[in-house]
């Protein structure tokens, strides 16, 4: 009766927490990287506080403007980076939860198979 209820859960109750954590897992890790929100803010300053609005000569509007947009650049270039990194991390979480997902199955097997092979070539 053990076996039956171990078994019922392996392949029922168990596998489905297994996909709830796996996907809760992927979930998390694209959430850890805040993807959404710095593909919103992609071009934003990095690190500004904030300029406002300059007076003065031409000469200091520009220089203003400049720095803005140098600051725009810097912060595109390092929420890129981040992106990329992020978008690659979750990939990886995605590929070993799938990984685990199909090997699942087959782990309660793993040391019948495991006796057989091993007494299977002693001879």
């Amino acid at each position: 009766m053990l076996f039956v209820g171990l078994f019922s859960w392996w392949y029922g109750a168990g596998w489905l927490q297994l996909a709830q954590q796996a996907i809760g897992r992927v979930v998390s890790m694209a959430d850890f990287f805040s993807i959404s929100l710095l593909l919103k803010t992609l071009v934003a300053p990095y690190r500004q506080i904030s300029v406002g609005q300059v007076n003065g000569p031409l000469g200091v509007k520009l220089h203003a403007w400049a720095d803005l947009q140098l600051s725009r650049v810097i912060g595109a270039m390092i929420r890129l980076v981040v992106i990329l990194f992020g978008l690659a991390a979750t990939l990886l979480m995605f590929v070993v939860a799938l990984a685990l997902m199909i090997i699942w199955p087959f782990v309660p097997v793993l040391p019948i198979l495991a006796g057989v092979l091993a007494f299977g070539n002693a001879s």
